[in-house]
């Protein structure tokens, strides 16, 4: 292996284990948290689901890929390249959702703290610089993109669900504003805002952007990557 491939491979391992590191601290900490998240129901958030399905995703990834160095094979198919692409959309959607819709309504003392900072910012961000600076070599089809929109649909899924067991969020009915029907309702457009089904289908046609923008880079990076080979 060249000098050149040694300190690419070593620094990706740096961030994985970064990755893992900051997340592993930030589902725990929410865990014994109180407020947002907190009371004991950190894991029925998206949030906490997302950073839980990045860190697994990314243990796999980070243990394969030492394995390949001793054994100079590759492990990681095209399979695995998928997944990881769902896992990182999800982690995008959290870091995006939070910060545009959540942040403006939560005080200072909790958008500063390590609670929300290693779930919220620091995890997303080495999410993204993992994937799109070493594990690009996902093979798109044409509606391949369209598998990262299944994380958020099945957590929509399972919100109505626990609403349907009477499983609360903190004390609430729902985890986030935007689906609560009881306040906003379904169709209507109030002075309170728009109805939830407004909100699920511009969320849905915004996960479609990103998942189709993540595949745009992915394309542009690998044609750069070529170029200079």
């Amino acid at each position: 292996m060249e000098k050149k491939e040694i300190i690419k491979v070593s620094f990706n391992l740096l961030v994985e284990l970064l990755l893992l590191v900051f997340g592993f601290y930030g589902i725990t900490i929410n865990c014994f948290a109180t407020g947002f998240m907190g009371n004991g129901s950190a894991f029925l958030y998206f949030t906490i689901q997302s950073n839980i399905a990045i860190i697994l995703i990314t243990l796999a990834f980070f243990i394969l890929k030492i394995i390949s160095l001793f054994l100079k094979k590759d492990f990681i198919n095209n399979i695995l390249y998928h997944i990881k692409f769902v896992f990182t959309v999800g982690i995008t959607i959290t870091f995006l959702v939070f910060f545009i819709l959540l942040a403006p309504t939560m005080g200072a003392s909790y958008l500063l703290s390590m609670t929300n900072l290693t779930v919220h910012l620091i995890v997303p961000l080495l999410t993204l610089i993992d994937f799109f600076c070493f594990d690009n070599k996902i093979s798109f089809k044409k509606w391949s993109p369209l598998l990262g929109t299944v994380f958020p649909l099945c957590y929509l899924g399972f919100v109505f669900i626990c609403v349907g067991l009477n499983i609360r969020f903190n004390d609430q009915l729902v985890p986030y504003f935007f689906l609560d029907y009881e306040t906003l309702t379904w169709f209507n457009i109030t002075e309170k805002g728009i109805g939830v089904f407004y909100y699920i289908i511009i969320l849905l046609i915004l996960v479609i952007l990103l998942c189709y923008l993540f595949n745009l880079i992915v394309y542009i990076i690998n044609k750069i990557g070529k170029k200079n080979s």
